[in-house]
C-alpha cells in the first residue's frame, strides 16, 4: 500500500502528509492543556508557543506538498549518506547534553560538534557562529518572550 501511494504522490509529498499529521495531532493535543492563570503567566504561555510551532510546521508541510512536482515513477531515492546518521545521533545526543548542562551551553556546543562532524575545520568560525546563535536564541526567547530555558542538572545544582 505504501509503495503504491508513494509512487502516486511522490516521496516528498508522502513525507509532507506524515509530518502534517503529526503536527496536527500535536496541535490538537495543545488544546487540552490547562489554562494558566493570568497572574502566573510569563511570556506566551504553555499552550500558545507549541501551537505556534505546530502551525509553522503545517505551513511548511503545505509548501513541501505543493511546491515540488511528483518524481518520475522509475526514480530511485539516493542512498542515505553516513554523515546523515551521525547528524541524527548528534541531535539525539543533544537532548542528553541538554538534560545535563542546560539549554544555552548545549546550544553553544551542538553547532561546534556538528560542524566538526561535517568537516568544517575553522574552529574560530564555528565558535563565533555558535556564540551568535546562542545569543540570538537568548535574546529572542529569554528577553523578548520571557521564557525560562531549561538549566539542566548542572544548572539546577549551581543556581538553586
Amino acid at each position: 500500500m505504501s509503495g503504491g501511494l508513494a509512487r502516486q504522490l511522490g516521496r516528498d509529498r508522502l513525507v509532507a502528509l506524515g509530518a502534517a499529521a503529526v503536527a496536527a495531532l500535536a496541535l490538537a493535543f495543545t488544546f487540552t492543556f490547562d489554562k494558566v492563570p493570568a497572574a502566573l503567566m510569563e511570556g506566551m504561555g504553555a499552550a500558545e508557543f507549541p501551537q505556534l510551532i505546530c502551525v509553522v510546521i503545517l505551513v511548511l508541510c503545505l509548501c513541501l506538498f505543493f511546491a515540488r512536482p511528483a518524481p518520475e515513477t522509475g526514480e530511485a531515492p539516493a542512498p542515505v549518506h553516513a554523515c546523515t546518521w551521525w547528524t541524527l545521533a548528534l541531535c539525539v545526543g543533544f537532548f542528553a547534553v541538554l538534560a545535563l548542562i542546560g539549554m544555552l551551553p548545549a546550544m553553544f556546543l551542538f553547532p561546534i560538534v556538528t560542524g566538526l562532524v561535517w568537516g568544517e575545520r575553522r574552529l574560530p568560525l564555528l565558535i563565533g557562529s555558535a556564540a551568535g546563535l546562542t545569543l540570538l536564541v537568548w535574546l529572542l526567547f529569554v528577553s523578548i518572550f520571557q521564557f525560562t530555558l531549561p538549566g539542566g542538572l548542572l544548572g539546577d545544582m549551581l543556581f538553586s
